[in-house]
């Protein structure tokens, strides 16, 4: 499910993968034309096990979010198939475009490879 500034992904566990229930609400912070960050939170649960991370990315590296939404759920031990995260583009595809327009992005528009290599 999806609405501006808030996205859901659940499934059930199935054979050899953890049933989980996922709940992404974001926003942009910055002044000017182009807001400068972009504040996640990731909650809900894996597996029967709590989730509940906070995170911000610079615009230019925002997009990435979903490996960063990976990264949080390694770190905390949870192990899951390569579509759990980002198999639901009916979900992401429209947070990516409300993503784009909230932090007014440009297609072609330069990524600090710096800053995007250094991202946890």
């Amino acid at each position: 499910m999806f609405r501006p500034g808030h996205a859901e992904v659940s499934r059930p566990a199935t054979q050899g993968y953890p049933g989980y229930h996922l709940v992404l609400d974001y926003h942009v912070e910055g002044e000017g034309e182009k807001p400068e960050w972009a504040c996640f939170h990731l909650h809900g649960e894996v597996d029967r096990q709590p989730i509940d991370e906070q995170f911000s990315m610079h615009r230019d590296v925002a997009f990435n979010f979903l490996q960063r939404i990976r990264r949080c759920l390694r770190r905390r031990g949870v192990r899951l198939h390569a579509d759990v995260v980002f198999g639901f583009h009916a979900v992401y595809d429209p947070l990516f475009e409300d993503l784009r327009q909230q932090l007014h992005g440009m297609p072609g528009e330069p990524v600090n490879l710096e800053r995007f290599l250094r991202e946890p």
